[in-house]
């Protein structure tokens, strides 16, 4: 009997020393911070200063093209970033940037209308808004729906744990590997309608907006003319069903179409349109 124990616990020792083996060839592999969300953790680090700035405006990567969040203004602070982050980032960015900054009288969130449906999705959620927001403070500030559908995404210990999400920002091959395994999981796909995450967080954003004495209103980024952008009627309809038409406004009537040859990928603009049009558009956007 005591043959055979022994005979389990060194293949028990074996198998221990073999996955901290692989670990370590592949931490060594792949050891390399990947770079990614740096626009977002630039924005959240520029949150906790203050602008000195009575406006600020937040936003997706639309928006950062056309108000590069590096840009300085004596008025204006410029957080945008990534859609990726959702209505929920923009939530608890601005709770932040409010925090440091309380001579904030407007707040606008300035974003293509088709980004509103994202509702945490699996392609980019945990890289642009897990590792970059959810610290132990932030993760309180969300609902226990939002945790509950974070904690089904991508694992409760891969949003908690700061090893696990530290080990994976700092290595490539880890985080390709984990990315991998979850956007395999089936995703419903939701399109010109308001996600339950945009409903949840435009609400607490409005509350947050009304404590501290702050304008809020959001606004479209103009679109490239083409079919799949036509059709806001479901929006709309949540618009008025969740009460929001103070927060939108007559947003829909201010949607704007460019020709398609105008960007570079059906969403984002051409530098060189940027370069010739960027003070039209943005007057378009804010009229």
């Amino acid at each position: 009997m005591t043959r055979f124990i022994k005979k389990i616990i060194a293949a028990v020792l074996i198998f221990a020393l073999s996955i901290v083996a692989a670990f370590i060839i592949f931490a060594l592999i792949g050891a390399n911070v990947t770079g990614l969300a740096g626009e977002v953790f630039y924005v959240i680090d520029k949150s906790e200063k203050n602008s000195g700035c009575p406006v600020v405006y937040l936003g997706d990567s639309v928006c950062n093209q056309i108000w590069p969040q590096n840009e300085e203004s004596e008025k204006i602070c410029y957080l945008g970033c990534n859609q990726a982050i959702t209505t929920a980032g923009t939530y608890l960015l601005l709770k932040k940037y409010l925090e440091h900054n309380p001579q904030t009288k407007e707040a606008y969130y300035i974003i293509v209308p088709r980004n509103l449906a994202n509702n945490l999705n699996l392609n980019f959620t945990y890289q642009y808004f897990v590792i970059p927001f959810l610290d132990e403070d932030n993760i309180n500030l969300l609902t226990q729906e939002t945790r509950e559908l974070l904690y089904d995404k991508f694992g409760r210990l891969f949003l908690e744990s700061k090893i696990i999400k530290g080990t994976l920002l700092n290595n490539n091959l880890l985080m390709k590997m984990y990315l991998s395994h979850i956007q395999r999981k089936p995703e419903k796909i939701y399109n010109h309608k308001l996600s339950r995450t945009a409903i949840i967080y435009l609400e607490k954003i409005r509350e947050l907006c009304r404590e501290c004495n702050v304008k809020f209103l959001v606004r479209p980024i103009p679109m490239a003319d083409n079919e799949k952008n036509y059709g806001w009627e479901d929006l709309q309809h949540d618009i008025n069903n969740y009460n929001f038409n103070d927060l939108f406004g007559d947003f829909l009537q201010k949607i704007y179409y460019y020709p398609e040859d105008w960007y570079r990928d059906g969403v984002h603009f051409k530098p060189d349109i940027l370069k010739q049009h960027r003070g039209e558009i943005r007057e378009l956007i804010m009229q």
